[in-house]
């Protein structure tokens, strides 16, 4: 259809007259700018106008969704990914038709990807795109919510599915559990608590006779929930299909991620399933995509420590590792480096697993070793992007780690995380992956380990009498006080509130060059290093529990120093 016939449709509608439409046309011929827009910007039609004109050019339905009210059931039919991704929304069920509105309403591949999930015939109708988007964070955030006064123990009420029927059944009985409305709103009552008490990862356990729900919070696991054993089946395949996951293999461990949003916050979740003795463990990884990039001056750094880290990264070349277990906030120091370096001289390339958050103004690759697209292949074409600064999400083999450094020391900054317990141990990770030892001494420049450790809550923390183990550890006289941890509304009586980074940053002089070329162990580099003016973590720890931002407690579970 010409623009001129969207002109006659206006005319037809009676939204404008022959002579506007003629005075428009006039126009569009002198400016080549859409026939829409000239009559928008004279205030003639509104994106309304022109989304129904568009619907019947496509001969589809206009809906307009920002006035549709449409029951939570009907929403329940369509997961949230689908409705995120695709841009859709689920409005009515009648006679086996979904009538669903789209801002793309040809596109067959949503079309039919929701009649395999729910068995209806779709019947596409065309909205507007904006309106769809606030329709999207305004419908399932109250399925999420359950604003309708809903708790996730009534909801369970209104299940009723046999766990054996379902079990003999197959996967067809799976589908139809993992369908059922009260299900949906369960997993989404799940995930949504768990959102709300911060919970960094969510676990879901199968035993003998339920189903345990923890999850992570500051770093550590609490057990929040039981599930009858009854659901565990339609639990586990409901997040198997908004995972787009396999829900007949349950022998093997899958892997899939859910993108969602959550009262607001655009989320992805990375699923792991494990089959275990009584059925398949299921562990989520939140990540809130929404999350600004923390500045350095957020994370924690000691004075002389952020002066260390800010000269490591402000070289023009070598390799500067982040190490230290998962869940420790690794890639977050990584990327709050490369946001602090980022400028328009610099090309900054990322290659990682999976894109954690979006970075303004750098360029993010993901792998996909599923299709053979490793960090190392991923990093070597990186190379030939004329690249100055390369983050590189981990290393986990020989191959990644020598490309990496030799990368480093050809004219490059590389920054990478490593699994290792501490700076020194991370040269002894590398000689462990073969890398030889002349590329780490030449291409390494600085090593930063780090734990997380819960912060005091600023709210309800007191002062008291040191403990015996703290006079020791602190060195402080008797009648010396130090912060101990109480419990609030604040922090859910926990007394810990968000957590708090404690560091050691090494720099590679020469005699750590001369150490690492003769194979020395960690103790003579650490040494060295201290020597050279290094703080220990095990010190600067300790620093921050006499500050009052943590307690001797949490430093030894995490940190897991002694009294040497």
């Amino acid at each position: 259809m010409s623009r001129s016939r969207f002109g006659e449709i206006w005319v037809r509608n009676g939204r404008i007259s022959e002579a506007q439409l003629r005075t428009a046309l006039d126009e569009q011929n002198r400016t080549q700018k859409r026939l829409g827009e000239i009559l928008l910007s004279r205030g003639l039609i509104n994106d309304l106008d022109i989304c129904e004109a568009r619907a019947a050019q496509l001969d589809v339905p206009f809906c307009d969704i920002a006035n549709v009210a449409i029951d939570p059931d009907v929403i329940s039919a369509v997961p949230v990914h689908i409705a995120s991704n695709y841009l859709l929304m689920p409005v009515s069920i009648a006679d086996g038709r979904l009538r669903i509105a789209m801002a793309n309403p040809v596109d067959l591949e949503p079309l039919d990807l929701i009649q395999r999930l729910t068995r209806l015939r779709p019947e596409p109708m065309l909205a507007d795109r904006s309106a769809l988007e606030k329709a999207i964070e305004s419908c399932y955030g109250v399925l999420a919510a359950l604003g309708n006064g809903e708790t996730l123990d009534s909801v369970l009420d209104d299940i009723a599915i046999e766990s054996e029927e379902v079990e003999v059944g197959g996967v067809q009985a799976l589908m139809d559990a993992s369908e059922q409305a009260p299900v949906i709103k369960m997993v989404n009552l799940l995930l949504t608590e768990a959102v709300r008490a911060r919970a960094s990862d969510i676990h879901l356990e199968p035993r003998k006779g339920h189903v345990e729900v923890r999850h992570r919070v500051d770093g550590v696991l609490r057990k929040v929930r039981v599930l009858p054993k009854s659901l565990q089946a339609a639990c586990v395949s409901r997040l198997k299909i908004m995972s787009e996951l396999d829900i007949s293999e349950k022998r093997l461990p899958q892997d899939g991620r859910i993108p969602l949003t959550i009262e607001g916050r655009s989320l992805d979740l990375r699923v792991s399933t494990l089959p275990i003795h009584y059925g398949e463990r299921v562990v989520m990884r939140v990540l809130d995509k929404g999350a600004s990039i923390r500045p350095l001056d957020d994370l924690d750094l000691s004075a002389e420590n952020r002066a260390r880290f800010e000269a490591l990264i402000r070289r023009p070349f070598g390799i500067i590792l982040v190490t230290g277990p998962t869940g420790n906030g690794k890639t977050t120091t990584l990327y709050s480096a490369v946001n602090a370096i980022k400028d328009e001289t610099n090309n900054i390339i990322t290659c990682e697993d999976p894109i954690e958050y979006d970075l303004d103004e750098i360029n993010q690759s993901a792998v996909n070793e599923r299709t053979g697209l490793t960090f190392a292949r991923q990093l070597r074409a990186i190379l030939r992007q004329d690249p100055d600064v390369v983050l590189v999400g981990e290393i986990r083999d020989n191959e990644t780690a020598e490309t990496a450094v030799r990368a480093g020391m050809t004219g490059h900054l590389v920054l990478s995380t490593l699994h290792a317990n501490d700076a020194p141990t991370s040269v002894t990770r590398l000689l462990d992956m073969g890398v030889p030892p002349f590329l780490i001494a030449s291409g390494l420049i600085g090593i930063v380990a780090q734990r997380l450790v819960r912060r005091l809550c600023p709210h309800c923390r007191v002062q008291g009498a040191p403990t015996a183990q703290e006079v020791a550890l602190l060195e402080l006289s008797a009648d010396e006080q130090v912060w101990h941890a109480a419990g609030c509304e604040a922090c859910d009586g926990k007394g810990y509130r968000g957590r708090i980074g404690v560091h050691e940053i090494m720099v590679c002089n020469e005699e750590f060059s001369r150490l690492v070329m003769g194979q020395a162990p960690g103790s003579k580099l650490r040494a060295a290093a201290q020597e050279a003016g290094m703080t220990s973590i095990r010190d600067d720890a300790l620093a921050k529990v006499r500050a009052g931002m943590t307690t001797a407690d949490e430093v030894l579970r995490r940190v897991q120093i002694g009294l040497d």
